[in-house]
């Protein structure tokens, strides 16, 4: 997962346009969203994995994604993890 703001986009009220994707391993996009002016990408995560199947795969993405809401929502998505 990566979040980018789009060079040379803007909205009708002069704000840049941020998206979050999800990639593939093969650098292809399987769901993309677009982050809203007034938020961050912490509120775009969930809604953007939720109707992909993650059964498998592994999640990668930056810190300000390391959060305990995230850790507990990843799980849920695909197989269930079990502690050692």
């Amino acid at each position: 997962m990566d979040g980018k703001t789009v060079r040379g986009a803007r909205r009708a009220d002069g704000t840049q346009v941020h998206l979050l994707a999800a990639m593939s391993g093969d650098g292809l996009v399987k769901a993309q969203r677009e982050v809203h002016a007034k938020t961050n990408e912490i509120t775009v995560f969930r809604p953007l994995l939720t109707p992909l199947n993650l059964t498998d795969t592994v999640v990668t993405f930056d810190a300000l994604h390391s959060q305990a809401a995230h850790a507990r929502f990843l799980p849920r998505t695909g197989t269930p993890t079990t502690s050692p």
